[in-house]
């Protein structure tokens, strides 16, 4: 028995190193490396990664010297090996010990005297460790890269961003208002005696108090409600389409705020996304919610279309940076020079969908980013090349902290316990 659970621990250490490698070097997000791996290999890679470079710091303050690069597997045993001790609730022994025989499945068993000795100082001085490691390292205080912490530094001067980008997410329930409301819901959870409380951003929002498999969420499987961050149940409460409107759902998957806006009304509403997996997830979605859509795989800036809208949304391909809390990956998958790439996307494909709009009809700008580049800097930019375009007042949420007025649209900064990072603007196709 001891031995069979020996092997068990050591295989969640194996597919936690496997899962960041491709991470790291094949560009793979972390969720698709994970695919049916189990809660415990889940919960060490989403730690190594979430603090990777803080860890990072304290790994080099442990070694003589650097492990080559061949030897990038250990180096990520070692960083599996420093999160256990620190997060999981085992003795710090067992921790040290799994990674120590680990070494051997990894056909590397000279370097069990180092993994020992590396992880059994670790577990002596771990607070003095991380403190000095940390001290005067921005990336590792703050756990995201420097080009990162740069730019948000620059945009808002705001540490607490940093602070909420480490915090676990809530889960956030969206309700069906073809269905029920939000008192109603609410009263069905307390029923269940799942603690909840309304969100604050629109009237569809509750939060959890903690996260549950969704087919054990009442109502779920019937469509009463979705699994939807607050700060993007915002985006059809701010594009309003009205009763039969024809609505443009641009680079729609995985379909939340497809399914969003055909709970308000009804409309006809098309919607468009390149990824033929994620379209997958937009049909799944509709059909749980019984709603219906035209929808299309295709490359938006290819495709082809008669049809002009009364209401488009935009919700452009971004950095992410909003929802790193969910995705910390994101950290570990960008770079600087990415920014700049995407500004480029995100030009193109508001000029695009800018032009299937009805004279009169309005286009709500979208993107789960935080940084100016890919928000206002795009909107400026092109407003300066259509004069047949105005920005429209926001007029929802007053500014306060997390809730900021920017030139041209709203900036929802990421929070704690709140929502993730969004970013709005409204725009308009003048009549004249």
């Amino acid at each position: 028995m001891w031995y069979s659970a020996l092997q068990l621990l050591m295989s969640e250490y194996l597919t936690s190193v496997n899962a960041l490698q491709r991470l790291l070097n094949e560009r793979v997000h972390l969720d698709v490396c994970l695919t049916g791996a189990s809660a415990l290999a889940q919960q060490i890679s989403y730690g190594v990664t979430r603090n990777y470079y803080a860890l990072s710091a304290v790994l080099e303050a442990l070694l003589d010297k650097p492990l080559a690069s061949k030897h990038d597997d250990l180096r990520l045993l070692l960083l599996c090996g420093l999160y256990s001790i620190e997060q999981l609730k085992r003795p710090h022994h067992a921790s040290v010990n799994i990674a120590v025989d680990t070494a051997s499945r990894l056909q590397k068993p000279w370097a069990k005297g180092l993994i020992n000795g590396v992880l059994r100082r670790y577990a002596r001085e771990q607070e003095a460790l991380r403190s000095r490691a940390v001290s005067d390292n921005s990336e590792a205080r703050f756990n995201h890269p420097a080009w990162l912490i740069s730019l948000i530094d620059n945009a808002w001067d705001r540490p607490d961003i940093f602070a909420a980008n480490q915090a676990r997410p809530p889960m956030t329930l969206r309700i069906n208002g073809r269905k029920s409301d939000r008192a109603d819901y609410l009263k069905v959870l307390e029923n269940a005696n799942i603690p909840a409380r309304p969100g604050f951003v629109t009237a569809t929002a509750v939060v959890l108090d903690q996260p549950m498999k969704v087919n054990e969420i009442p109502g779920f499987n019937e469509g009463l409600v979705s699994v939807q961050d607050e700060g993007a149940q915002l985006a059809a409460t701010l594009l309003r389409p009205e009763p039969g409107a024809v609505v443009l759902d641009a680079c729609a998957a995985p379909g939340g705020k497809t399914g969003h806006l055909l709970e308000r009304t009804d409309i006809r509403l098309t919607a468009v996304d390149r990824d033929r997996k994620r379209i997958h997830q937009i049909n799944e979605n509709l059909e749980r919610l019984g709603l219906q859509a035209d929808v299309h795989c295709a490359d938006l800036l290819d495709w082809q279309t008669d049809l002009r809208f009364n209401r488009i949304l935009l919700d452009a391909p971004c950095s992410a940076t909003g929802i790193i809390r969910r995705h910390p990956d994101i950290m570990l998958l960008r770079a600087k020079s990415d920014i700049d790439k995407l500004f480029r996307l995100q030009s193109l494909l508001l000029d695009k969908v800018f032009d299937l709009l009805v004279s009169g009809g309005e286009l709500l700008y979208s993107t789960c980013s935080i940084l100016p580049q890919e928000n206002d800097r795009v909107i400026n930019d092109f407003l300066s090349s259509r004069p047949e375009a105005e920005v429209l007042p926001i007029g929802y949420l007053p500014e306060t902290d997390n809730h900021v007025k920017t030139p041209y649209g709203l900036q929802l900064l990421p929070t704690v316990s709140e929502h993730d990072g969004f970013y709005y603007a409204r725009l308009r196709r003048s009549t004249h």
